[in-house]
């Protein structure tokens, strides 16, 4: 493509952030679409991402996404929330329009839209999850499960206290509750949906056992993170004839509701899945 002064320029804020695929994800919708626009990774000082955001409003941007750790910072940098934004506390996706900062949450609509592609009648049998992780997607993600009549929540963290916090947010929603860390076998054996939404799985975190000998035959286990290959999570979900979702849907499918935002174009999530897929096969 040709980059002109028209040209939009919209971005991903995070630090780290060059491990990032939204570049390429959202560059081929972009091509798809005919769209004069470019889409940049930028890595954001940790101390001075408030007064980032609130400068790109002066730089013309079109939209941004913000991923770890700022998401936070992007809602307070906002003048104007979602309903999303303003319950969870945190967003991920930016726009300026009119001079002002328009804050979203697409995390949670990803979720939903990742898990009812993958297993569209889930809602009928799903009566229990167990989410492990308490901290903003694990909001993001069981606020996304637990909208218009889903599952209750059970909720397990290695810091009990977060997963009790957690837990108080989604009872507005549902009945939840908190368990300890060591409940998370008996919670698994329990839970028609199976949620990780912590950075265990994540490149260099300790491996972890997960007790998907005690899952029900018909559980769902959807795993926020992603890895070439698969992360074991979902390897070992899908070898005992197991449900999975993995972190790439929800990536793919929070990143088409962004683009509608910023564009009003509904963008194809299977062709960005695909492109996607090609890329992570070529990593080393």
């Amino acid at each position: 493509m040709t980059i002109t002064a028209a040209t939009q320029v919209l971005a991903v804020f995070g630090n780290p952030v060059k491990h990032s695929l939204s570049p390429q994800m959202h560059a081929g919708w972009i091509a798809d679409h005919g769209i004069d626009a470019t889409y940049i990774a930028l890595e954001v000082h940790r101390d001075h991402a408030l007064d980032t955001f609130r400068a790109m409003r002066r730089l013309g941007l079109t939209g941004a996404n913000v991923t770890v750790p700022f998401k936070e910072k992007a809602k307070l940098a906002a003048d104007i929330c979602t309903e999303d934004v303003a319950a969870l506390g945190v967003a991920n996706t930016l726009v300026w329009r009119n001079g002002a900062i328009h804050a979203h949450n697409t995390d949670w609509g990803g979720t939903r839209a990742a898990i009812d592609e993958a297993v569209p009648d889930w809602i009928a049998t799903a009566r229990r999850a167990v989410l492990v992780g308490a901290g903003g997607a694990a909001r993001a993600m069981a606020y996304g499960l637990m909208r218009r009549g889903g599952p209750d929540m059970i909720v397990v963290n290695r810091t009990r206290e977060k997963a009790d916090d957690v837990a108080r947010f989604l009872k507005q929603y549902g009945p939840a509750e908190a368990r300890d860390w060591s409940a998370l076998p008996a919670a698994v054996a329990e839970a028609d949906v199976i949620v990780n939404a912590s950075t265990l799985g994540m490149k260099d975190a300790p491996a972890f056992d997960w007790p998907l000998e005690r899952a029900k035959p018909h559980a769902i286990v959807f795993d926020a993170v992603y890895a070439k290959g698969g992360t074991a999570l979902v390897n070992n979900a899908r070898g005992r004839g197991l449900r999975a979702v993995d972190g790439l849907d929800m990536l793919v499918h929070q990143g088409a509701i962004a683009f509608d935002i910023w564009f009003g174009v509904k963008p194809d999530a299977g062709k960005a899945h695909a492109r996607l897929d090609a890329i992570m096969a070529a990593r080393p």
